[in-house]
């Protein structure tokens, strides 16, 4: 990949404080730059999590919101596969009980889609102090940090780059289809890294980091289910 020429203002935006946003407002800027997301609804009530649930259909995922906690499945807050109206209530309640007596903000209750893939991929960024954005991308899911499959790219680039980033990693040949599978969506997967590369290029959204794992990858697409997001004040 060729290294492009950036504006200085483009690689020396510095913060002096950072903010986490919670999950919901993350999941929210990606989506407004084009950058598929798990459905989801935002909910403040033991009503209005039954009403997304009803909405949704089907089994959901729920998770407890707040800027100020990362790590959400530590404090069990996550519930995967809840399959009632009545279990969503009472999983909202939980979840509201653990977040205050953590003592952080209660952003209140996330209720999402169940969302498969046939890969999990890690898309992050961060803006480094020399080289300016940075977006990583390789195999995601729990082992990320075990094997360490990841490969860098300099925003910002284009489509042809993310391609040859991604051919880089060693699970590059699953993409194609294995043993009579039929192959994966990288074109999804290499506009949600080109669209990744466009925002923290953009100056004014003053981003400062991104972690999205995992990025279902599918047959027939990609989608961000999880997300942090850390932007400048």
């Amino acid at each position: 990949m060729k290294a492009r020429k950036r504006g200085p203002s483009s690689s020396l935006i510095s913060a002096d404080k950072t903010v986490m946003l919670n999950e919901a407002d993350s999941l929210a800027l990606l989506a407004s730059r084009g950058i598929p997301v798990v459905p989801y609804r935002l909910v403040h009530s033991r009503a209005e999590a039954e009403a997304a649930f009803d909405a949704i259909g089907g089994k959901v995922v729920v998770k407890g919101c707040s800027a100020d906690i990362a790590h959400k499945s530590e404090l069990g807050l996550v519930k995967l596969g809840v399959a009632s109206r009545e279990a969503v209530g009472e999983v909202y309640a939980e979840m509201e009980e653990i977040i205050r007596k953590h003592g952080s903000r209660f952003d209140g209750v996330i209720v999402a889609a169940m969302t498969g893939g046939r890969r999990e991929i890690v898309i992050g960024a961060h803006r480094d102090p020399v080289f300016g954005p940075v977006v990583m991308v390789g195999d995601g899911g729990k082992y990320v940090e075990v094997f360490k499959d990841t490969t860098l790219l300099l925003p910002p680039f284009t489509r042809d780059d993310a391609k040859r980033a991604l051919a880089k990693l060693r699970i590059a040949p699953l993409f194609e289809g294995v043993r009579g599978e039929p192959p994966m969506d990288v074109d999804a997967l290499v506009d949600a890294m080109v669209r990744i590369g466009e925002l923290m290029a953009d100056t004014s959204a003053r981003v400062m980091s991104i972690d999205l794992n995992p990025v279902m990858l599918n047959t027939n697409g990609c989608v961000v289910v999880d997300a942090v997001v850390f932007k400048g004040e």
